[in-house]
């Protein structure tokens, strides 16, 4: 090797891609003075082996080899290309079939099998990354996104255009400005909001604490918290909006995120609403430098059916909404499509007294029927009517204690779920009907029973020319931002 290697010849060209160098290149140490610098000779001789050849499937082959190369992808899915295929997946098959999984991320998911070319630490599309991905022939998409921070408040000012509130959003509006002016002399100070997902919960209490601020009906800091930094963002765009068309005339707005590591530094509940995580909260609310917010005097709880957990209570608790109600709390509003917890109704009275059983979307729509509540939406055309057919699945049978798992919790155990992901009949019946059913040009969104899953479906439309991706709680923020197709 140490021959081979001082006559400029590729080493893997030699050992192969799989092969395991670890004692060889040891050998190799043992003979020069400066290992690092020797380790700097091995991986840019190994980078102009990777570089010669032609495709990027190639390459990544040539880098990582097949065998590790098959260990990051989903079994299923290599089944089903061995099943399509008839003859023995090649490695360049393998290749192809990684770069469908995991696209110009490829080469960060399998980062850790790059050791030996002096890979970079991170992968956040920075120089560092873009020279390294190009001194092995990959174009600078596969370096990675940048890590884009948002900004830790905005500033709102006017006029913005919104659309003009549906009879029921109205409805909800009014009770919960009704809450907010009583600040519990003529009623409760807690109330929930439940209306169906897509009917418009997050402007209909946004538009309602801008109108009681507007109206002086209210005066001071609004903490909103949610459970997913997306929820999070969702509010500050709803903030920002509604103010910018219904705010104070005149008055700014303040509307600082509290998650993705940033801090308040404006310590005022004048004009300032704080959106933020239940975890960044949790970790925070303890500080010094944050005791103002205990101050506030409005707190919504977007997604309150989780409300009830322990990191919800204890957070409640810190901000001086307790068990039992006092007069000096702050007004508290939940908002949730799903007003119940599972099929434990000790759970759903908890939640439905933690809001003081005090809906606020009564007399909204003519029924309070979950199903009749969609049907009227529908009919006004806020909600769509889905063109429903059913994909033959398949038979499991689950034992007993997957049976009263599934009794006791709204989803199936997770060891089921991986059964039927594992299922390669039913997955390939799921492509075959996709294409039996939806256009070229239309977006889609197929929800996967794993992440697994769902990286195999995304490989295997991809393979068969649909740009498709996997998006999980796993995803980068910056790649689900970027995506514009599915």
């Amino acid at each position: 090797m140490r021959q081979a290697f001082e006559e400029g010849k590729p080493i893997h060209s030699i050992y192969g891609p799989d092969a395991d160098l670890s004692e060889e290149i040891s050998e190799i140490l043992d003979g020069f003075n400066t290992d690092e610098a020797l380790r700097q000779l091995i991986a840019w001789n190994e980078k102009i082996y990777i570089r010669s050849f032609r495709t990027d499937e190639e390459r990544l082959l040539a880098a990582v080899g097949e065998s590790s190369l098959r260990q990051e992808l989903p079994g299923g899915l290599l089944k089903i290309l061995r099943e399509s295929q008839g003859p023995p997946l090649s490695g360049v098959d393998i290749a192809k079939a990684a770069i469908a999984t995991f696209h110009t991320g490829a080469l960060k998911a399998y980062r850790s099998y790059l050791d030996y070319l002096n890979r970079p630490p991170q992968w956040a599309g920075r120089a560092r990354e873009i020279e390294f991905v190009r001194s092995l022939g990959f174009s600078e998409e596969w370096a990675g996104e940048p890590n884009r921070r948002r900004d830790p408040y905005i500033e709102v000012d006017g006029p913005f255009s919104l659309k003009k509130l549906h009879p029921y959003q109205r409805s909800v509006v009014d009770n919960v400005r009704n809450l907010i002016r009583s600040n519990g002399v003529l009623g409760p100070k807690r109330g929930m909001v439940s209306m169906p997902t897509g009917s418009g919960k997050t402007r209909v209490a946004v538009q309602s604490i801008v109108e009681a601020i507007r109206g002086n009906e209210y005066k001071g800091g609004v903490l909103w918290v949610a459970d997913r930094d997306e929820l999070c963002e969702q509010a500050v765009e709803a903030w920002r909006e509604v103010w910018a068309s219904e705010g104070a005339q005149a008055k700014r707005l303040r509307i600082s995120r509290m998650w993705e590591g940033h801090d308040v530094d404006l310590q005022s509940s004048e004009m300032h609403v704080i959106v933020a995580s239940i975890q960044t909260l949790k970790r925070r609310i303890q500080k010094e430098e944050n005791e103002f917010i205990k101050d506030f005097g409005l707190v919504v709880f977007d997604e309150a059916h989780r409300s009830v957990a322990p990191s919800f209570i204890s957070v409640m608790e810190e901000i001086g909404l307790t068990r039992r109600r006092r007069s000096d709390e702050p007004i508290l509003i939940g908002l949730t499509a799903t007003p119940y917890r599972g099929r434990d109704q000790s759970e759903t009275r908890r939640l439905v007294n933690q809001y003081s059983n005090n809906r606020l979307d009564a007399g909204a729509f003519a029924s309070d029927h979950p199903e009749l509540v969609i049907r009227e939406l529908q009919d006004m055309r806020v909600l769509a009517r889905a063109d429903h057919a059913t994909i033959t699945g398949g038979d499991f049978s689950l034992n007993q204690q997957q049976l009263q798992e599934a009794r006791n919790l709204p989803w199936l155990p997770r060891s089921v779920e991986n059964r039927i992901a594992e299922d390669t009949d039913r997955t390939q019946r799921i492509i075959k009907e996709y294409f039996n059913r939806i256009e070229p040009d239309w977006p889609t969104l197929i929800v996967a029973t794993s992440v697994e899953h769902s990286k195999t479906l995304a490989a295997l439309l991809t393979v068969r020319g649909v740009k498709a991706r996997a998006v999980s709680g796993e995803t980068d923020g910056n790649y689900t931002e970027n995506l514009t197709g599915s």
